[in-house]
């Protein structure tokens, strides 16, 4: 008889330890010290001077509407896409326990969201983009144009496309709530595993090696997925803050408008890539101790070959490459809101 190769595929699927679900618990910190920060020590009761004067343009009115419906469509896209590859995985690889326990986390961290993104109580102040820019401007700009959504399903008060852009965020506002708890669960949903470590055997360390690929495979998808999601939300966020842009009639005022823009979206810019790390980094630190753990268990065992396997989580020999790519993805938010603030729309007298 011949010598039977070590099993490499992990029995049973996989459970989440309920003490990892506490990482949920950190981007949560971060989404409320960055909209208190926002709504508090911002301005969200901007006064343009009396010289701010929105002329008449529907041309341009028109033109940056459907550069915010493009972001819109593309933004819902991306949501639907990433939310479906997070319960596909979840309903084909963990085992019902560990759903369980995962679902009840995500509803907690959508229901936290959706605290900021639609009710906003009053002591966290103001942090919608139109108050930090001027409602007024945006009243004055959007309410004349036309949308038949108007007047067959939507009731809009007079307010024209200044109602359907906060109808459409709304909408936005909570598919974000949804899928941004996608990402984060499936980031920690990394972390389970299918049954404890055996270190002791060649065998067990064969099936170690497979888990750690495995774990390290999702948990950079989800940082990829979670660079492609806000850094796409930046886009969103930007289309709608230079809506009315084009359409202040003084020059120069516009020009300092279109600064204010790009610094509010660099803040957010910011405070998405501190919300990756939020849950990237314990994912990250917690895999590399089970890693140096399963690298002290080869050696002990005296099997490089298995090892071999996955030296590619030893944080000594990580590729330039590989680093410098999940480095982009975590500042990806920032990356967009500086390529936003280099796109500019001619307005009036431009």
């Amino acid at each position: 008889m011949g010598i039977i190769p070590p099993r490499l595929r992990p029995r049973g699927r996989l459970v989440i330890a309920p003490k990892h679900l506490g990482i949920l618990a950190l981007p949560a910190f971060v989404l409320l010290a960055s909209e208190y920060i926002l709504g508090n020590f911002g301005n969200s009761a901007l006064v343009l001077p009396d010289t701010v004067t929105v002329t008449p343009a529907p041309l341009l009115e028109l033109t940056s509407r459907y550069r915010f419906l493009s972001a819109w469509f593309f933004y819902f896209a991306v949501c639907v896409i990433f939310i479906a590859v997070f319960f596909s995985e979840l309903w084909s690889q963990h085992s019902p326990k560990s759903a369980v326990r995962i679902l009840l986390g995500l509803v907690a961290v959508v229901a936290f969201t959706m605290v900021f993104n639609t009710l906003e109580p009053a002591w966290m102040g103001s942090f919608e983009a139109y108050e930090l820019l001027g409602k007024t401007l945006f009243v004055d700009a959007l309410s004349p144009g036309w949308l038949r959504a108007c007047e067959t399903s939507l009731v809009c008060d007079d307010e024209g496309a200044f109602h359907g852009m906060e109808f459409l965020l709304d909408k936005a506002n909570h598919i974000t709530s949804l899928a941004a708890a996608a990402v984060i669960a499936g980031m920690v949903l990394a972390l389970a595993r299918p049954q404890g470590p055996h270190l002791l055997s060649r065998e067990g360390l064969a099936a170690e090696a497979e888990i750690l690929r495995r774990a390290q495979d999702a948990s950079t998808r989800y940082l990829y997925c979670s660079g492609i999601l806000l850094s796409v939300g930046m886009v969103l966020v930007l289309s709608w803050m230079k809506w009315p842009g084009p359409m202040i009639a003084d020059p120069d005022l516009r020009a300092r408008h279109a600064e204010l823009v790009n610094a509010i979206s660099l803040y957010r810019g910011v405070s998405y890539s501190v919300l990756i790390l939020s849950y990237y980094m314990p994912v990250s630190l917690i895999l590399m101790v089970r890693i140096e753990r399963f690298h002290d268990a080869v050696a002990a065992h005296g099997s490089p070959e298995v090892g071999a396997q996955v030296m590619g989580f030893d944080i000594n020999r990580i590729a330039s490459l590989e680093a410098f790519k999940k480095i982009v993805a975590i500042v990806s938010p920032i990356l967009a809101s500086a390529l936003g603030a280099a796109v500019t729309f001619e307005g009036i007298g431009g």
